[in-house]
């Protein structure tokens, strides 16, 4: 029991000088500062008996829920794309010869170089990686495919 006590001050007395050298590293960012000092106590409180060994697994833990929640977010990206696979063939049909051709600037029966020379010219300018918009390079994308397909 004593030697729990005396374990229990010695680690409160280095977690007291860790933690006034490791407040002038964190004071820009509180949460670091929280989880270190919270993973202190925890430790203490298993060192001298007063927490389950499984409840402080679980605290250590707790820096890892914002990375889980990261990836959470990801989750309504992966829906969309999987269910666009499905829809792109009626985006396809949507749109009709006439408006592919006046999105391209080309005439009805243009042949398919014209198409992709056209398309080229048109996606350079409207592509997403050269500040373009996403929108503008789909429709771009969609009347290729439907003067060509």
């Amino acid at each position: 029991m004593i030697i729990k006590v005396i374990l229990g001050v010695v680690i409160f007395l280095i977690s007291f000088f860790i933690i006034k050298k490791v407040i002038k590293k964190f004071e820009e960012n509180k949460l670091k500062l929280t989880l270190i000092i919270l993973s202190i106590i925890v430790l203490f409180l298993v060192v001298t008996g007063r927490a389950h060994w499984l409840y402080a697994s679980i605290v250590a833990l707790i820096p890892l829920a914002r990375k889980i929640m990261f990836i959470f977010r990801f989750i309504p990206l992966f829906k969309k794309f999987y269910s666009s696979k499905s829809n792109n063939t009626n985006k396809l049909k949507k749109m009709s010869k006439i408006e592919a051709a006046n999105i391209l600037n080309v005439s009805l029966n243009a042949s398919k170089e014209e198409i992709i020379k056209a398309h080229k010219k048109a996606i350079q300018k409207a592509h997403p990686d050269k500040g373009g918009n996403i929108e503008l390079a789909k429709k771009i994308n969609e009347a290729k495919d439907v003067l060509i397909g």
